[in-house]
């Protein structure tokens, strides 16, 4: 009898291990719950969220708002952005199909600190080009130059998002119109802050 016990307690200490072992080890997300016919997403991957999740959780914050409508694919994101792919892990970017619009959103994930640093550098030399341009229609002038770079963990973000009232249009100073546009782009900067914990 004492040498049952003895082996009874030698299998659950394996057992054991071997659950540890699997929960630790396991490289990808998600691992599979036996019996559940389910997957589980791991504290990390919801912590770590891919470029378009994050964008979900923007386009949520503007509700009826959101404008952009036109999604861009890698090879447009080069060619705009001038940020390769091979950069990042994971890459969104959507802007209006009608050209006398700006509103823009860009969300890259950095595959390390090396890429990261070179895709905030092609992000803020985009914004900068943009700013520059003074042959944007006149109503997108301010809009630009209230437009957001933002950056948290592996994540680099631009935004140019939003309306502002139509009294502080009609009434503003310029100076308070930027204002308002880069209070639109909190919305994003905050929303990206709740997907990212």
């Amino acid at each position: 009898m004492k040498h049952k016990g003895i082996l009874a307690l030698f299998a659950a200490a394996a057992i054991g291990v071997g659950a540890f072992a699997l929960n630790t080890h396991t490289p990808t997300s998600y691992f599979f719950v036996p019996g559940s016919g389910a997957s589980v997403l791991t504290a990390e991957a919801a912590a770590s969220p891919s470029a378009s999740a994050v964008a979900r959780a923007v386009k949520k914050a503007y509700s009826g708002g959101y404008i952009p409508d036109y999604k861009l694919s890698k090879d447009e994101i080069k060619t705009r952005y001038g940020v390769d792919s091979s950069l990042y892990s994971s890459a969104y970017a959507q802007v209006p199909m009608i050209s006398a619009r700006v509103d823009e959103i860009v969300i890259f994930k950095a595959k390390n600190s090396d890429s990261k640093k070179k895709i905030l550098a092609a992000v803020k030399q985009y914004q900068k080009k943009l700013k520059d341009d003074r042959m944007q229609y006149p109503s997108n002038l301010l809009k630009i130059q209230g437009s957001k770079v933002y950056k948290k963990g592996r994540y680099i973000c631009f935004f140019m998002m939003g309306d502002v009232s139509k009294s502080i249009e009609e009434s503003g100073t310029e100076a308070e119109i930027i204002k308002e546009y880069q209070n639109q782009n909190k919305k994003a900067v905050n929303a990206v802050k709740k997907a990212i914990k």
